[in-house]
């Protein structure tokens, strides 16, 4: 058995220690497991809960019924059930923004921070009963992180006085941070950018993800196969904007008020150009 790493200061780190105080110990924080699916009808210690619902072999609705019951109790108290319910879940917050820290290490802490804010921010609007509710979560969660890397990216790009429309270095255009864009545009839901992610992104077998969401498998690759249509219309329309509008330096052709930015967007003096609509979401 490999050794349990050390750990650090960080915000994660820092959960999983609280975690486990709080998990541990002659009166640990524990679920009546009483009338949910596929748990002892006894109190179940959220390690031991955490354990089972990491197990491969754990069926979506014992997890979505779980992790349902975890949100109420955090709506509904607050403090240790938030926590614990973080706490959980923190094997698909690492794994969610795992890219994200790969692409910005020097701010790693902050893009944890941030993810965890937004969790918190998601934990508070979710609806206990709806599916794939830890996913749902996780990705909220990755959302969040996504903002903060855009903008510390663009602002790497070019600090300066006067706002123009410049490439951040890589990777601006990082996957994570494109389906993050469209979720938060309302152009796919947070459900099928994890599809995408999972099966495009990371190699996951789509009648495996099928199955876990209790579809058949042409059901799925064509719900998949909608999701992307709207992603490659949202990429090529108006509405996407490529680039952050970050500082540069006032002798640059753009900071004039003809090329100045309005309203985040570029001006554009096409004769007849008109903006696009935004893409439809079904």
């Amino acid at each position: 058995m490999c050794p349990r790493r050390i750990l650090t200061d960080s915000p994660f780190d820092t959960l999983e220690k609280t975690f486990d105080l709080l998990t541990t110990g002659p009166r640990p924080l524990a679920l009546d497991g009483t009338g949910l699916p596929g748990l002892p009808d006894r109190p179940v210690p959220l390690g031991e809960l955490k354990a089972r619902l990491l197990h491969p072999s754990t069926p979506f609705a014992m997890r979505d019924a779980v992790v349902g019951e975890l949100v109420a109790r955090a709506q509904a108290e607050g403090g240790r059930w938030s926590v614990g319910l973080a706490g959980v879940l923190l094997p698909g917050l690492r794994r969610a923004v795992w890219a994200l820290t790969q692409a910005c290490p020097d701010k790693a802490d902050e893009i944890e921070a941030e993810a965890l804010a937004a969790f918190l921010a998601a934990v508070a609007r979710a609806t206990p009963g709806r599916g794939r509710l830890a996913s749902w979560l996780c990705w909220l969660a990755r959302t969040g992180a996504a903002r903060l890397l855009r903008a510390e990216l663009a602002e790497r790009a070019g600090p300066g006085t006067e706002p123009v429309s410049a490439a951040p270095p890589r990777p601006w255009g990082h996957p994570d941070i494109v389906l993050a864009r469209a979720v938060a545009a309302d152009v796919v839901s947070a459900t099928d950018a994890e599809l995408i992610a999972t099966t495009r992104l990371e190699g996951a077998n789509l009648a495996a993800i099928a199955e876990d969401l209790g579809l058949d498998y042409e059901t799925c690759r064509m719900r998949r196969s909608r999701a992307e249509v709207k992603l490659r219309d949202y990429l090529n329309s108006d509405w996407y904007e490529p680039f952050d509008f970050v500082g540069k330096a006032a002798e640059t052709p753009c900071s004039s008020s003809r090329g100045r930015p309005r309203h985040g967007r570029p001006a554009d003096r096409r004769p007849g150009k008109r903006r696009s609509s935004p893409p439809p979401r079904g």
